[in-house]
């Protein structure tokens, strides 16, 4: 008698451990993301999980995310970024749709294409943080488009070099 309520419960239950291994959200795409920020869907101040997305870094020594990145863009301007041993990787994004990335005395070129946002834009055929947000003055990587605007680090971030003095 043990036993049938034993193998009773068990098949009772498998059905529903099984249905709590269906699909999990992956997060939201560019698509989305853009409606939200846009006026879609949420507001344009939250996240998908319904809290306020950030407008820049948690550090307050690190530039703005730009209102609109698409005016920020200073495109044909080298964007740098200092490295420990003394040298500068650079970026620089081409109003053409073409970029160039110095990274590590490595140099890769390639197009781009704006996120729907307007804030972000894509490095094409860049694996490692081909995402590319544009703030003030400055530019973040980031790994991929669920990153939230205020995970940036300095170490990612390239800043807009001055002009040379003539």
């Amino acid at each position: 008698m043990y036993r049938n309520h034993a193998a009773m419960a068990f098949i009772l239950a498998a059905p529903l451990a099984l249905a709590a291994c269906g699909d999990q959200p992956k997060g939201e795409n560019a698509e989305d993301f853009a409606a939200r920020v846009n006026g879609g869907g949420a507001t344009a101040e939250q996240t998908a999980r319904g809290r306020p997305q950030p407008d820049g870094p948690r550090d307050p020594s690190l530039p703005r995310v730009a209102a609109d990145g698409r005016k920020a863009l200073q495109q044909t301007a080298a964007y740098t970024r200092p490295n420990p041993d003394g040298t500068a990787d650079s970026l620089s994004i081409a109003n053409d749709g073409n970029f160039t990335l110095v990274e590590g005395g490595r140099t890769q070129t390639g197009t781009w294409e704006w996120l729907p946002d307007g804030k972000r834009l894509r490095l094409q055929g860049v694996v490692r943080q081909p995402i590319v947000l544009v703030a003030d003055g400055a530019l973040y990587r980031m790994q991929n488009e669920n990153v939230p605007f205020d995970d940036v680090t300095p170490d990612r971030t390239y800043r807009l070099t001055p002009p040379a003095a003539e």
